[in-house]
């Protein structure tokens, strides 16, 4: 076993113009170093914001927090602790907060995410 910490104060500001007032902790390895699926813990500071993104699949599961969150229709939906959204290759994305937000946000080429397994015939 390894212990790590995804706390606050292991979290980077990553650099560009995607993300605003949002701190990154990395759970996994880069794709660049050769990681499958990359998982990382993204804080929102109230008036937090990703502004748009788009690649492979993810999913979006709020850990603590509440915000919107838009799909390729653009159109902000409501989002809180306890939910996820999928988002499929390629599709435009965003997700802000104005009270603040926890995200676990996980991608990788051949995620998909849970979907009901059937029930065995009585």
């Amino acid at each position: 076993m390894e212990r790590f910490s995804f706390a606050p104060e292991t979290a980077f500001v990553p650099h560009g113009d995607l993300l605003d007032h949002v701190s990154v902790a990395p759970l996994t390895s880069p794709f660049e170093e050769g990681a499958l699926v990359q998982a990382a813990i993204f804080r929102f500071e109230p008036g937090g914001r990703l502004k748009g993104g788009r690649g492979m699949p993810q999913i979006l599961a709020v850990l603590e927090g509440s915000g919107e969150v838009s799909g390729s229709n653009g159109v902000d939906e409501p989002i809180g602790a306890g939910e996820a959204v999928f988002l499929h290759e390629g599709e435009d994305h965003g997700i802000k907060s104005e009270a603040g937000l926890t995200l676990l946000i996980l991608q990788g080429a051949n995620l998909d995410r849970f979907r009901a397994r059937p029930k065995p015939a009585a």
